[in-house]
């Protein structure tokens, strides 16, 4: 019964991206678990966008179809009566792009290698007490409070001589905060961040990119079906984001919209999973329009 709610609540803090912001969080990811647990995710993404690989900035003309499989890795733990965890994401990636830009390509591109590696820390600030797989059985879910921080380190491949790279060449940093309420059989959560980006010196070449913050809202509803299945409603709200090069201001502030629908599930009492589906809605030119399938499984002991 404990890791029967153990895979149903989910680890405390998100996906992805992670470091791949085209990839938000999902649907009842911010949960209390008990602590003292490991999780193992793996996660398959269907991308279509007009964004590399990073997903935070949208290429005029660009139409990248791409593969992403991350592994993740977390630990939950007490921290002064709270629940916490830390997490590893390690994307590699798999893509065909293509450009409406004889100046830059116009043959169809591909590509592969490993994305940039992402840290995580989370915390609950109430609602999600530090408990044993043991308490947890008895505990009744709670409106809850959470924070993470996100630091994404420039580890994937990049070539500066290539428009689409998997890597971003840049480090990030994602602070954000998570509240959920329960109502009956279904869950109202809300995730606010912002992500903020050091300069890229070797931007196509040996030019400088730098992009302000890009700030996004998300909401979830979800309605557990039963023991096993729940699904979800899912919808954010993205903007910011503006880049300059060379110091040249872009005027290309983003707008993003998307929605979206997930479906969570449990195969035994240390096994299940996750499919989720999120499309751009009413993109505008500068902004991302990206179209999201999502299979993760997980395992939990």
């Amino acid at each position: 019964m404990n890791a029967t709610r153990a895979i149903r609540a989910v680890v405390l803090a998100s996906t992805l991206p992670l470091s791949l912001h085209a990839l938000g969080d999902n649907a009842r990811d911010w949960q209390n678990t008990p602590v003292d647990m490991n999780f193992v995710f793996g996660y398959w993404n269907l991308m279509d966008s007009n964004t590399p690989i990073d997903g935070a900035l949208p290429v005029d003309g660009l139409s990248l179809d791409a593969n992403i499989y991350i592994l993740r890795l977390a630990r939950s733990f007490d921290l002064g009566g709270r629940n916490a965890a830390f997490q590893l994401l390690i994307p590699y990636a798999e893509g065909d792009a293509k450009l409406d830009n004889a100046l830059l390509f116009t043959d169809d591109k591909h590509g592969s290698g490993m994305g940039d590696v992402t840290a995580v820390f989370a915390s609950n600030i109430f609602g999600g007490p530090a408990v044993t797989k043991e308490e947890f059985s008895s505990w009744q879910p709670e409106t809850f409070l959470s924070y993470a921080l996100y630091v994404t380190a420039p580890t994937g491949d990049y070539d500066k001589d290539q428009l689409i790279n998997i890597g971003a060449n840049r480090w990030s940093v994602k602070p954000e905060i998570a509240f959920g309420t329960p109502f009956g059989p279904t869950w109202l959560e809300l995730n606010a961040y912002a992500s903020f980006y050091t300069d890229n010196d070797d931007y196509i070449g040996n030019n400088k990119l730098e992009q302000r913050p890009l700030g996004t809202l998300e909401a979830h509803y979800s309605y557990t079906v039963n023991r096993a299945l729940w699904v979800s409603l899912d919808g954010a709200y993205a903007k910011g984001g503006e880049t300059k090069v060379n110091g040249s201001a872009q005027d290309n502030e983003q707008e993003n919209k998307t929605l979206g629908a997930s479906l969570g599930f449990m195969l035994s009492p240390h096994f299940g999973g996750l499919v989720a589906y999120t499309d751009s809605y009413e993109p505008q030119s500068d902004a991302a329009d990206s179209n999201v399938w999502t299979v993760r499984m997980q395992y939990v002991w």
